[in-house]
C-alpha cells in the first residue's frame, strides 16, 4: 500500500562517507529558513529554478554500509512504511558494494527505485545489467552531484514509485473482485445443480409414488379384508391356533404397507405433488393439536414448556404446518434419549418485523457441525436403517419455504437444538385472543 496522501516519502541515503549524507540533506531535507538563499545560489549557477513547496516531501533515512541499508529497508517493510527510493554508493569498503546492497533490497522490497552513485566507472552498464538485469527501477548519479539532478531523480522516482505501488493495489482490488465473482458463480452454478438434481429427482420420485400408491392401495385392502374375514371366520378349536397366526400376520404385513404408504405420501409431497393451500390459521392451535398428536413420542418425564404470545394469523396450510410441527416434536423426542431434566420447548411468538415465529427446542444430544448443513437435504438421516427416510425435514423445508417462511436450526453437540420457523401473517390479521396458558407440563 501507499502512503497516505500528504506524508512525506521515504528516501534512504546508502554510502560509507558520513559527508555525503549532509549533501542529501541539505539538497532534500534542507530547514524553510535555507530555501531561499539556496534556490537563489541554484538559480546562479543553473539558472530559473522551479518554485519550491514550504516544506520538503522527503523523509531522509541514512546508513553508512550496505548491510545497515538491507536492514534498515526490511525493518521498514515490516513496519509498513516502505522506502520509496534509495540513492546507494557503488564502493562501500570493507562490506556489500552498491550492486549486491541494491540485490539484496530488491529481495525485501521489488518496488523500490534505486539510483546507483559513483565517482568511478566500477561497473560497465553491461555489467549492471549482467548483476542487476535490465530493471527500470534503477538510475545511474555520477559525483560530483547536480543539486537539481537530485532534485529531480527524487520527485520523479518517488512519483513513479506511488503510481507503481497503486498499480499493484489496483491489480490487487481487480483479482479480488474476479475471485469474489468466480466463487459467486461457482456457488449459482452449484446451486442451480442442485435446484436442477431436485427436479429431476422430483419428477421421477412423483412418477415411482403414483405406480406404487396404486397397488399398495389394492394390498392394503384385501390385507384388511382378510383380517376382518379371520375374525369372523368360524373354526374347530384345533385350527384356531393356525387362524389366529394367520391374522397376526396379515396385521404386521398391514403395518408393513401403512410405513410404505407413510413414505409414498412422503416422497408424493417432496416431489411437490400436492401443493399446501395457503388460508388464515391459528399458528397456535395447530401446535397444540401437534402436541397432542405426539403425545406417544413424549416418553414420561418429558417436560413440555409452552411459551406462547399473542400472535396473528399466518397464511399457510393446517396440515402442512401441523406435519412440520409434529416432525420438530417427535425428533426432539428422539434426541432428549438418555437425557437428565430432558425438556421440550415449544414457543410462539410475534417478530419485530411483524412475522410469526414457532420454535421447538430441546436439550438434547444436539447435532454435529458437519450435519447442520445438510440435515434439510432430501434422504439425509443420522436414524439407523430402517428408522426414517431421511425425508422428514426436506418435507418441512419444502412446505415452510412455498408458504414464504424460512426455517433454520441452531445446536450444537451436547447443547440442544432449536428449530426456528418463521412464517408471513396473513394480511389484515390481529393478534388472536386466547385463554390463559399452561406454561409448562409433564408429558
Amino acid at each position: 500500500m501507499s502512503p497516505p496522501a500528504g506524508e512525506r516519502r521515504r528516501i534512504l541515503v546508502v554510502d560509507d562517507n558520513p559527508s555525503i549524507h549532509q549533501d542529501f540533506r541539505k539538497i532534500l531535507a534542507r530547514p524553510d529558513d535555507d530555501v531561499e538563499e539556496l534556490d537563489a545560489m541554484e538559480s546562479m549557477l543553473f539558472g530559473e529554478a522551479p518554485p519550491r513547496l514550504g516544506t520538503s516531501r522527503f523523509e531522509l533515512d541514512f546508513a553508512l554500509g550496505g548491510e545497515e541499508g538491507v536492514r534498515r529497508v526490511k525493518e521498514a517493510v515490516r513496519e509498513g512504511r516502505p522506502y520509496a527510493m534509495a540513492f546507494v554508493d557503488i564502493r562501500m569498503p570493507p562490506g556489500m558494494d552498491g550492486v549486491e546492497t541494491t540485490l539484496h533490497m530488491w529481495r525485501e522490497e521489488a518496488d523500490l527505485q534505486v539510483v546507483l552513485c559513483s565517482a568511478h566507472s566500477d561497473y560497465s552498464w553491461d555489467e549492471l545489467s549482467r548483476k542487476l538485469g535490465q530493471s527500470e527501477r534503477l538510475l545511474i548519479l555520477r559525483k560530483p552531484f547536480d543539486n537539481i539532478e537530485v532534485r529531480q531523480m527524487a520527485h520523479a522516482l518517488c512519483e513513479k514509485w506511488e503510481l507503481l505501488r497503486a498499480s499493484h493495489q489496483r491489480m490487487e482490488d481487480l483479482e479480488r473482485i474476479v475471485q469474489e465473482r468466480t466463487r459467486a458463480l461457482a456457488e449459482a452454478n452449484t446451486r442451480l445443480m442442485h435446484a436442477q438434481k431436485l427436479e429431476a429427482l422430483g419428477r421421477m420420485s412423483a412418477g415411482l409414488a403414483h405406480e406404487v400408491n396404486n397397488p399398495l392401495s389394492f394390498i392394503l385392502s384385501n390385507l384388511r379384508h382378510a383380517v376382518r374375514g379371520l375374525e369372523k371366520l368360524p373354526c374347530p378349536p384345533e385350527s384356531m391356533a393356525a387362524r389366529d397366526d394367520l391374522r397376526e400376520a396379515c396385521r404386521d404385513a398391514i403395518l408393513g404397507a401403512e410405513r410404505i404408504e407413510r413414505i409414498v405420501q412422503d416422497v408424493r409431497i417432496f416431489a411437490r405433488v400436492d401443493e399446501p393451500p395457503r388460508d388464515p390459521v391459528d399458528v397456535r392451535a395447530v401446535a397444540e393439536l401437534s402436541i397432542s398428536m405426539a403425545s406417544e413420542a413424549l416418553r414420561s418425564g418429558v417436560r413440555l414448556i409452552k411459551d406462547f404470545h399473542e400472535v396473528p394469523r399466518v397464511l399457510g396450510s393446517e396440515h402442512g404446518l401441523g406435519q412440520v410441527f409434529l416432525n420438530l416434536i417427535v425428533n426432539a423426542a428422539h434426541a432428549l434419549r438418555g437425557r437428565e431434566d430432558p425438556f421440550i420447548r415449544l414457543g410462539v411468538l410475534r417478530r419485530s418485523d411483524g412475522r410469526v415465529a414457532v420454535e421447538v427446542q430441546d436439550n438434547g444430544c444436539g447435532i454435529p457441525a458437519e450435519n447442520l448443513s445438510r440435515l434439510f437435504e432430501p434422504f439425509f438421516t443420522t436414524k439407523p436403517v430402517g428408522t426414517g427416510t431421511g425425508l422428514g425435514l426436506s418435507i418441512c423445508h419444502g412446505i415452510v419455504t412455498r408458504l414464504g417462511g424460512d426455517i433454520t436450526v441452531h445446536s450444537a453437540p451436547g447443547q440442544g437444538t432449536t428449530f426456528r420457523v418463521v412464517l408471513p401473517a396473513a394480511p389484515g390479521s390481529e393478534g388472536v385472543a386466547s385463554a390463559p396458558l399452561e406454561r409448562t407440563r409433564s408429558a
